[in-house]
């Protein structure tokens, strides 16, 4: 076997292992591999759980002989059809079904089923509303283990360590998931010199409660580099041509098909929202006094874990002096931030999310700041957290004669918060791409 694994692998060629229905009501099964005519698989680094269409071509009648009822497991295995990749294999709940149209001869109908991985699925049956203790990483192993079985978390959870200490009651309204994204509020990594915010999210391996530096950490380990050129130039069909790296794949598979910027900056937005500097005031209604909190990307930005290498606003406007030096945002945040003080519970108060908040809300944001669309040939193996580097040539005349012909606006290192695997008549991702600014 060569480095590329299946060297006469089409473009978008997949292995589609298992595609099956099982009724957990009636018992039966179905296999639906010759019945789908797309599979839409869903990552997004904002949801706690991921989703999946199956677009369905049917002329047995299945939505009543099965019958397709809202209580059904849906198993999906795959992957790139290369030797040396790993089968994704995923377990979802139908949890919606839509779409139907029946075909002019009325003997078959198309439809779509909706998926949710069974994580999320379970999670809206559950429910809080108990006192927890500790570090927030522990919690969250807490509210997994009292609430799914083994099969949602089991090898397929990865928290990272926090080095916080609180005590707290989760509401009864909160939903495990809910209570989970509600402590991302609260959590402090046991690492790095700076604060950073925590994520909760699942991608195709499992779920993920990890710090955004510890994301960018993670997936600068293993950078996968994309190539912007028109019209195909220098990476034909089958070519072996050095791309500079060593891929297992074929070269074609790091071309980018498409590629669309959604955003680069919005200044007013940006100042609206505190990514330049920002102020708050906290009115404590049981100790009836106020606390006032600011913050300053400038005091931060060289010590964060980031990717893109420039602020929101440069120094030396002196119309935009105001906004860089009191603060462009401003928050009002009434808060009952104490606890009852015992043996059993030495904690006195839970402040600690006062003094995150205007942070949080910097560093969530900041890292969208620049968001891009990528379509590729699919890949099994990226996930919502991988981090990509794209190379796009200078779009003007004389590109020829400039010694770096990259786009400094456009290239660069990009971290992936959301992908589409679409598997139809061939394997396609589409991702988003996300860093904190410009390159120049």
């Amino acid at each position: 076997m060569s480095q590329h694994g299946n060297d006469i692998l089409s473009a978008g060629n997949y292995v589609l292992n298992t595609l099956s229905m099982h009724s957990l009501v009636s018992g039966k099964r179905l296999d639906l591999t010759n019945l789908f005519k797309r599979i839409e698989i869903y990552e997004d680094m904002f949801s706690p759980y991921i989703t999946a269409k199956v677009y369905i071509q049917d002329g047995f009648n299945f939505p009543e002989r099965f019958p397709i009822t809202g209580q059904e497991k849906i198993e999906i295995s795959f992957k790139t059809d290369v030797n040396a990749l790993p089968l994704v294999e995923l377990v979802f709940r139908l949890y919606k079904f839509d779409g139907q149209q029946i075909s002019e001869n009325g003997k078959s109908q198309d439809y779509v089923l909706h998926l949710m991985s069974e994580g999320g699925y379970l999670n809206f049956s559950q429910y809080c509303g108990y006192a927890v203790n500790g570090s927030v990483s522990g919690m969250v192993g807490t509210l997994f283990k009292k609430h799914f079985d083994d099969s949602v978390w089991k090898d397929r959870l990865e928290v990272e360590s926090t080095r916080d200490n609180y005590s707290l009651v989760v509401p009864g309204v909160y939903t495990p998931f809910k209570a989970i994204s509600w402590l991302t509020s609260r959590a402090i990594s046991q690492t790095g010199k700076e604060y950073s915010p925590f994520m909760f999210y699942e991608t195709l391996d499992g779920h993920r409660f990890k710090s955004l530096s510890k994301i960018i950490e993670d997936g600068s380990k293993n950078v996968t580099n994309y190539l912007y050129t028109i019209g195909n130039i220098g990476i034909a069909e089958g070519s072996k041509q050095d791309l500079g790296f060593k891929s297992i794949l074929p070269n074609r598979y790091h071309k980018i098909q498409k590629l669309e910027e959604l955003g680069r900056f919005d200044a007013v937005e940006n100042i609206m929202n505190g990514l330049v500097a920002s102020r708050m005031q906290v009115h404590d209604l049981l100790r009836k006094e106020d606390r006032h909190i600011e913050f300053y990307e400038s005091d931060v930005f060289e010590s964060m874990k980031k990717l893109g290498d420039q602020q929101r606003l440069k120094q030396g406007d002196s119309l935009l002096h105001k906004s860089l030096k009191t603060g462009g945002a401003y928050f009002y945040m009434p808060t009952t931030p104490y606890t009852v003080f015992s043996k059993g519970n030495p904690i006195e108060d839970n402040f600690q999310t006062e003094a995150l908040f205007l942070k949080k809300k910097y560093h969530t944001n900041s890292f969208l700041t620049q968001k891009i669309v990528m379509q590729i040939f699919g890949d099994s193996r990226r996930r919502v957290g991988d981090v990509v580097n794209i190379s796009v040539p200078k779009p003007q005349s004389d590109v020829t004669v400039v010694q770096d012909q990259n786009d400094k606006n456009l290239s660069g290192e990009f971290l992936v918060t959301s992908i589409r695997h679409t598997l139809g008549t061939a394997y396609s991702c589409k991702m988003e791409l996300s860093r904190n600014g410009m390159g120049v």
